[in-house]
């Protein structure tokens, strides 16, 4: 699903008195206090769907398949998803 069609289906789920550019701000505005969160060290718990969370990798030397030359790879931030119980039970 692309960001044009979830927007499509949130207006045809009951949001008619908002445009679609309205929409796409309230979607931007969303993503932006989500990612703010992730990016502080806090995670972003999403009522009935999962939460989010960041995770730290820490930096680690592996092996390029193709080559066999070693690489260094360095820590970084990893985002991750949990999906709660309800959501899990709706996908099986």
């Amino acid at each position: 699903m692309t960001k044009a069609e979830l927007l499509k289906r949130w207006k045809e789920d009951g949001n008619e008195a908002y445009s679609m550019a309205q929409l796409d701000v309230l979607f931007k505005s969303l993503c932006a206090v989500i990612a703010a969160e992730l990016l502080q060290g806090g995670e972003a718990s999403l009522y009935g769907v999962g939460k989010l969370a960041t995770v730290k990798r820490v930096a680690r030397d592996c092996r390029n398949p193709h080559t066999g030359e070693k690489v260094h790879v360095p820590a970084r931030l990893k985002t991750v998803f949990k999906a709660s119980k309800e959501f899990k039970e709706l996908l099986n």
